[in-house]
């Protein structure tokens, strides 16, 4: 349910009218140097060929607080396959997938009939996951993988990983696994939410979710704090001194998440995350997994399905990264979704007769982002509640959704009249939806080290289609400057994954962060993609459309791939 977006902002805001907040002296957690001028710190693919470097597309989405939840339907009599638990392998053993004899169908087949009936036991977390108490409804346990899959008998790094038990353990189909995408989104608030899933789908799998390298408990960069100051900067430099601090922001985070990390900077890349996917696919003793990946856990689930396809029974992805890309005209597609999403947000507000603008409300937006640079807001105590960073960063939390758009223009219309702060506490909630530092660091280990050159050219290709929002996307891609690992990790071409069973492929016409052209691009690449459309305004699809819903749980569940292309039409839930 996309109103779980709305519902967790009020949360932010009920903080600040109880004390907390930016309108007390500035966010909690993060510390360090001066941010937006004046403003005191807040307490913030595969082929064969790998690119050159080129930086990412740097405006991470939020992860765990944004899935929305799905619609509820009455389980049938849906059949089941594989995920019984069973006799672990040995983590270290290869990760190369064994032949199966099992064989994915194109669209319109169902590909390996399923079993009937559902496993008789719930998972046990065994050896080689080794459960802990964590406080959740779902089992916690910890995973030994190898530092290096390359070289499977030498050190381990420890992965969490989390299993929420079916509902109705009785029909329990088997494993689902599901990334909330990012990168930098891990379990935590993602698994506790129930993943954004269906009751359908929570009563008839186990559904797993794990921390991804440098995410949460699994190799921390523990670098949360210096990512925050480097998006609190102001983004769109005025003079030396600013371009100065955004520079030294950059080198700082870029110094403190490889400090966090050590030896393990190498390691914690796109490509060494998918090879986990399938040490835990072992360690649960399935020979076949479904899997749901949000965003960048689509490009998890694409190359997985390329490397792993025998193993997979399903596979659901949804708002999707093209992996025949570049990092630069991925970096472009984005700027342009972006675009698309402030001018839809702002058309819509020109023409609504219930929100709080006349006339031209982008042209009220551009002023105000430039009265905020030369004087941000403060409250009755000189603290500073908005400037040109958490305005910019508002804007793109409510591209993401539009139940959104009505408070985020109530908060616009605030700021106009002089009150910053529920504006900023919009910009602040985006910062704490992700772990930015994570994110970063992944972004960098996939890309490898850049050039200012390279940085430099890529931010005027960002200008020139979305003028000085453009320049403000590269601030992520700075870090990548100070990077110690030299040629980038992360296989880049177009994914046929022909040993992989149908998979689902959503894409919203109006998502902002992974435009609808990659999913369509996706489709066609994949030996057995299916394309599903929403026409919709919102970053991802499952959960804001009954009709994707549908879809995607009956094929979850009974395996029953749509013959021909599904188009959805827009919905208001």
């Amino acid at each position: 349910m996309a109103k779980a977006v709305v519902a967790l902002v009020a949360v932010v805001l009920v903080a600040a009218a109880c004390g907390g907040g930016a309108g007390d002296g500035g966010s909690a957690g993060g510390a360090g140097v001066p941010v937006e001028a004046s403003e005191p710190a807040p307490a913030p693919e595969p082929g064969q060929e790998v690119e050159p470097a080129a930086p990412p597309p740097v405006l991470v989405e939020p992860v765990d607080p944004i899935r929305p939840a799905g619609t509820d339907e009455p389980a049938g009599q849906e059949a089941s396959a594989g995920g019984e638990p069973a006799g672990a392998a040995d983590p270290a053993e290869s990760t190369e997938p064994q032949p199966t004899g099992e064989q994915g169908g194109g669209p319109g087949t169902a590909g390996t009939p399923p079993e009937p009936g559902g496993a008789d036991v719930p998972p046990v977390l065994d050896e080689p996951l080794v459960q802990y108490d964590c406080g959740q409804e779902y089992l916690c346990a910890t995973l030994e993988v190898p530092f290096d899959h390359d070289d499977p008998g030498g050190p381990t790094v420890e992965l969490n990983v989390g299993v929420l038990p079916a509902g109705d353990p009785d029909r329990r189909i088997g494993y689902l696994l599901v990334n909330p995408g990012g990168p930098g989104g891990g379990m935590a608030g993602f698994l506790d939410a129930g993943a954004g899933l269906s009751d359908r789908l929570l009563d008839r799998f186990d559904v797993v979710g794990w921390d991804p390298r440098g995410v949460g408990g699994s190799v921390p960069s523990d670098c949360w704090a210096e990512a925050r100051d480097l998006y609190l900067l102001d983004a769109v430099p005025d003079s030396p001194a600013e371009q100065a601090a955004l520079d030294a922001a950059a080198r700082t985070l870029a110094e403190a998440c490889v400090a966090g990390l050590g030896d393990a900077v190498g390691h914690i890349g796109t490509i060494d995350t998918v090879r986990d996917m399938d040490a835990i696919r072992r360690a649960l003793g399935a020979e076949r997994i479904s899997y749901l990946g949000y965003s960048y856990g689509t490009l998890l689930g694409l190359l997985y399905a390329d490397m792993f396809g025998a193993h997979l029974r399903a596979a659901v992805l949804d708002g999707v990264v093209d992996p025949s890309l570049t990092g630069a005209e991925l970096a472009v597609g984005q700027m342009v979704g972006f675009t698309r999403a402030f001018d839809d947000m702002f058309a819509w507000c020109a023409t609504d007769p219930e929100c709080p603008f006349t006339g031209d409300p982008a042209k009220t937006w551009d002023r105000l982002l430039r009265q905020v640079d030369a004087e941000p807001l403060r409250d009755d105590a000189g603290v500073v509640t908005l400037g040109p960073a958490r305005a910019t960063l508002a804007v793109v939390m409510a591209s993401y959704a539009s139940e959104l758009w009505p408070l985020f223009f109530a908060a616009f219309a605030e700021a106009v009249d002089g009150d910053g702060e529920l504006l900023g506490l919009i910009g602040e909630f985006y910062l704490d939806s992700a772990d930015l530092g994570a994110s970063v660091s992944i972004a960098c280990t996939d890309l490898g080290a850049v050039t200012r050159a390279e940085l430099d050219a890529l931010t005027a290709e960002l200008v020139e289609v979305a003028g000085d929002f453009g320049r403000a996307s590269m601030l992520s891609g700075l870090p990548c400057e100070h990077w110690p690992v030299a040629a980038g990790t992360l296989p880049t071409g177009a994914v046929a994954a022909p040993a992989a069973p149908p998979i689902l492929v959503l894409g919203n016409r109006g998502d902002n962060a992974t435009p609808y052209e990659w999913a369509v691009s996706v489709a066609d690449q994949l030996d057995s993609g299916v394309l599903v459309s929403y026409d919709g305004n919102e970053h991802t699809s499952y959960g804001y459309s009954e009709c994707v819903d549908r879809t995607v749980d009956d094929y979850l569940v009974d395996l029953t791939v749509p013959p021909a292309p599904v188009d959805c039409p827009a919905e208001t839930r």
